[in-house]
């Protein structure tokens, strides 16, 4: 079978390597996914009886995306069958090629060996730690398969963290519009300056930024997230907790200091564990401290029921609290926020700081989120709020509503941030004998 193409010089750079798993951040238009397809159809043709993957975040994407493209770079003579349904195509060499969304149930992409898999627009995956490590990972254990995994980067979240991947197994490549020989180069000017600087950047030289739409865009690496050091015993300590099966169940540790300063100080973030499990690390993790309170979502009863029946009390997050305002979600949400904030003035004596050369005084914000919490962190850069889609007035006028993706330990957080109550001091009353100047709390 002939199977001669063009290539682009990036495209070719990308084919010629050898590693088993190569990751490839692309600006838009750049060429990634006819890359893609072309690979997948060499695959096929050059091995028989085997098993091609593409998966996309949607079984919708693939269709559109890929299922044309490919019915167009295979030859008809080549093919056996195939199925518009179940997006097939049996080669008559005995290979198949098949496209399959990730939208749909895990379980569902399990128990199949496959010999190559492409993943493309893996930056829109949601659950990616799931389909990857706990799915299609296994599927290519029996025939030491490999993979290409395709994207425009969305911040730095699961995506970045795949591009940064030190093993020896993996290479990563960036490529941007401007490396599409096709693409005119005038075309991709007129764009840059039609779009902000971070949308450019990220969409067409493939930088991983942080992206518009961020809940939380006050949160700086430089200014939130710092070194652990030991908690003083005279703390406050508390967890807050998100329940999940199929997603994270995810716990953090927050450190209050006298001055009612936050430090997310520990976290726990495990998918496809039982409650046992949790129960046993989250109270291992705990032992020799005192917790004031542990959050949990107030719709999971049965998890709060199961919890306590093994040592662990949570109570239910103050969902009444935010009713004065949209939701409680964005009640919660600013509540963080206002912790994020930097203050004019403001110093944290157990955080290291800069003073600007400037001479400004120093401003430090109210939430510290320790450097081991890589979860915490991640969805700290990639929570962000819903795209409405429709432009009419009453829709834009709709209250913001956050993704439910890369949102967990975000919501442990907001429960926490909807119940806490800064600890009062205790009013000591005077004595018959003691003057009104006396009067203290303690």
């Amino acid at each position: 079978m002939d199977i001669n193409i063009e290539l682009s010089k990036w495209q070719s750079t990308v084919w010629d390597d050898p590693h088993r798993f190569k990751v490839i951040a692309c600006g838009r238009r750049a060429g990634k996914t006819t890359l893609a397809a072309h690979k997948m159809r060499e695959f096929a043709f050059t091995n028989k009886a085997s098993i091609v993957w593409y998966v996309s975040p949607s079984y919708r994407q693939s269709e559109q995306i890929m299922w044309r493209m490919l019915r167009n770079y295979i030859e008809p003579h080549a093919i056996e069958k195939t199925n518009e349904t179940k997006l097939q195509i049996y080669l008559k060499n005995g290979s198949l090629i098949e496209l399959k969304g990730a939208d749909t149930s895990p379980d569902s992409l399990r128990g199949v060996r496959i010999d190559f898999l492409v993943c493309d627009e893996v930056a829109s995956f949601h659950n990616w730690d799931v389909v990857w490590s706990e799915v299609l990972r296994p599927t290519l254990i029996d025939s030491r398969g490999s993979a290409i995994f395709i994207g425009t980067p969305k911040g730095f979240n699961h995506f970045y963290d795949l591009y940064t991947q030190k093993d020896v197994d993996y290479i990563s490549f960036k490529f941007t519009t401007y490396d599409n020989p096709y693409l005119s180069k005038e075309e991709i000017d007129k764009a840059r300056k039609e779009l902000t600087e971070d949308t450019f950047a990220q969409e067409f030289l493939a930088d991983f930024r942080k992206y518009t739409g961020l809940v939380y865009k006050e949160f700086q690496r430089e200014t939130h997230i710092i070194e652990p050091f030991d908690i003083p015993s005279g703390w406050s300590i508390y967890r807050s907790l998100d329940f999940g099966s199929t997603n994270p169940t995810a716990a953090i540790w927050i450190a209050v200091d006298n001055d009612d300063n936050w430090f997310v100080y520990k976290e726990h973030y495990v998918t496809g564990q039982t409650i046992d499990y949790h129960a046993g690390i989250i109270n291992s993790e705990s032992m020799g401290r005192s917790i004031q309170a542990t959050y949990g979502d107030p719709s999971g009863a049965q998890w709060i029921q199961e919890f306590a029946q093994r040592g662990i009390y949570i109570t239910p997050a103050n969902k009444e609290i935010g009713q004065a305002f949209n939701t409680w979600v964005t009640f919660g949400i600013d509540k963080v926020a206002q912790k994020l904030k930097r203050i004019p003035g403001h110093v944290v004596s157990e955080v290291r700081t800069t003073v600007s050369d400037a001479g400004y005084s120093i401003a430090m914000p109210q939430l510290f989120i320790f450097s081991g919490c890589s979860n915490t962190i991640r969805e700290f850069e990639t929570y962000r709020w819903k795209e409405k889609k429709d432009t009419q007035a009453q829709d834009l006028n709709e209250p913001d509503v956050p993704e439910k993706a890369n949102d967990h330990a975000m919501d442990a957080l907001r429960y926490f941030a909807v119940s806490y109550a800064k600890q009062q001091p205790m009013y000591i009353p005077p004595q018959n004998d003691i003057s009104l100047k006396d009067w203290s709390f303690r």
